[in-house]
């Protein structure tokens, strides 16, 4: 005898039942979840139910919304076809068309069998609407297949009323209709004409297309049509697609966007256009639209030896009327190089010291160059190649060389063409000091004998800058040095201040065979140091 799982039976009651014979096993049977009139026929009654295994047999009895379970039923259906399964244990069963005497809405009782005997009762599982449903018929797209000339789609259909005991129809004038295009992402309204015809046009992007009513004869949707835009082949026509400028340039990136139809190209106005690096780790594009005439233009100052921007058609907002294209632009960066904190110091002993900086705009890293320190006697012309220094752009650098008593010093860096680095010579400065000599030098007498004195005298002159003559120095220390016969070494024998006329003289006593020179060891900042004629004596 099969059992009978009652679809009325309360939670409480069931809890009892499995309390009461623990670890008993017990069969479910299959769980009614809805029954309700067809969404594309009314007079087609649906069943949804979640099973396992097979279903044997479904009952489903009608009787009038609000008369009671115990009253007979005004019809009793019994042949129902599966119409598909939502899961595998999820499906929906569909009656044939009823044919019932009286319009209304009837409580619909199920009773569903399956292939393992299991029955189960579901009172009040649904309703069924056996109303007059409003239909759409005919309902059209064109074109299925816009193109970026024709971009407008124009839905047409009718809608009737159709009876579900006949399926006889009448048409539905004045009656309100969207018509849905993008998706459902655009409503057109339109009312029905005297024959339930409706046509409504819009500009598509693309994908189902179908008509909706939603009225007080319920909610009716027509079948969804796709439609497909075809994209049109599109190209960009640059002004100029390679540049060469020096760093800080800007360069003007212009052209016409095209699109070809009918095997003519054509400029494609109102399009957005973008333009950034290509192949961009961090992407900052900038953005325009093309102009009547296909027009854009992009103003871009470049970086680095070479820099390649992409241009090309966003793909948001997408355009499905033409083909996403891009163009390639390409410039060649020359970097600029300046020399910075660039100082020459002249010593008293007639060399330079030269400090400066190589700086370059254009370029990353610690690339190394060759800086000439230059020498010219007027600054204007005879420049002329000191010393070479090997420098690292941006490093401080620093050398010492011999230099000369007047004139001008540079710094020239000639620039590289393999590196594309635009080369750059420093502002010029002259350096100089006045010239000083000890003239008339003289050591006497000679010989002398030992015991005696030795006189060591001259005069101390100066040659100041731009002078014609030497003039007397007067007021400066001088030093007498002596060389003993047969050494190498100097010694300090005094110091002593010239009078104002630049005279001096001093007596020392003679002891060794040697040479004697006066010296201006000391100068200032404006001076180099002189001396005077050597003069050996002869101790006997």
């Amino acid at each position: 005898m099969r059992q009978i799982a009652r679809g009325l039976v309360t939670a409480g009651a069931v809890l009892v039942g499995t309390l009461a014979i623990p670890g008993t096993a017990h069969a479910a049977g299959p769980t009614v979840k809805d029954a309700y009139s067809d969404a594309s026929d009314w007079s087609v009654l649906d069943v949804r139910l979640n099973y396992s295994g097979g279903i044997d047999k479904i009952t489903a009895t009608l009787r009038p919304v609000g008369s009671s379970d115990t009253d007979a039923p005004v019809a009793t259906v019994t042949d129902f076809t599966k119409k598909y399964d939502i899961y595998s244990w999820d499906g929906v069963w569909a009656s044939q068309p009823l044919r019932l005497d009286a319009l209304g809405k009837y409580t619909v009782d199920i009773e569903v069998t399956d292939s393992s005997g299991e029955t189960t009762v579901q009172k009040d599982a649904g309703t069924l609407n056996y109303a007059k449903q409003p239909v759409f018929s005919d309902f059209t797209v064109t074109p299925t297949e816009p193109d970026v000339e024709h971009r407008t789609a124009t839905a047409t259909g009718d809608l009737v009323l159709r009876d579900p005991r006949t399926h006889e129809t009448v048409p539905l004038a004045g009656t309100t209709v969207d018509a849905e295009f993008d998706n459902g992402g655009k409503d057109v309204p339109t009312v029905t004409d005297d024959a339930g015809h409706f046509s409504a046009s819009a500009e598509t992007t693309g994908g189902w297309a179908s008509a909706e009513y939603a009225g007080d004869l319920g909610h009716v949707s027509a079948d969804v049509v796709q439609v497909s835009p075809q994209a049109a082949p599109t190209r960009f026509v640059l002004d100029q697609s390679a540049f060469h400028v020096t760093t800080g340039d800007k360069i003007t990136v212009a052209g016409t966007l095209q699109y070809q139809y009918d095997g003519e190209w054509k400029p494609l106005a109102g399009t957005p256009v973008e333009i950034d690096y290509k192949d961009c780790s961090t992407c900052s594009p900038v953005d325009t639209t093309t102009d009547a005439n296909g027009r854009f233009s992009f103003d871009k100052t470049p970086y680095g030896a070479r820099t390649v921007y992409e241009i090309s058609i966003p793909t948001r907002p997408f355009n499905p009327y033409i083909v996403h294209t891009a163009a390639d632009v390409t410039a060649a960066v020359t970097a600029t190089t300046k020399f910075s904190s660039f100082t020459a110091s002249l010593d008293k002993d007639a060399e330079v010291t030269i400090n400066g900086t190589l700086d370059v705009t254009g370029r990353d890293g610690r690339d190394s160059a060759n800086v000439a320190i230059q020498y010219s006697a007027d600054g204007k012309t005879g420049w002329t190649t000191q010393k070479i220094l090997k420098v690292v752009f941006g490093d401080d650098f620093s050398d010492r060389l011999p230099g000369y008593t007047d004139g001008y010093w540079r710094l020239s860096y000639a620039g590289s063409s393999t590196a594309d680095i635009k080369g750059t010579v420093s502002n010029s400065l002259r350096r100089n000091r006045a010239l000083t000599r000890v003239k008339d030098a003289n050591a006497s007498p000679e010989p002398v004998y030992k015991g005696r004195t030795i006189t060591v005298k001259g005069v101390l002159q100066e040659h100041k800058v731009g002078a014609t003559s030497w003039n007397a120095y007067g007021g400066r220390k001088v030093q007498i040095l002596f060389r003993p016969k047969g050494k190498s070494t100097w010694y300090l024998m005094a110091t002593v201040t010239t009078k104002t006329n630049g005279s001096f003289s001093k007596g020392f006593t003679a002891k060794q065979d040697g040479t004697w020179v006066p010296v201006f060891l000391y100068p200032d900042s404006k001076h180099f140091v002189g001396d005077g004629r050597e003069d050996y004596v002869d101790v006997r």
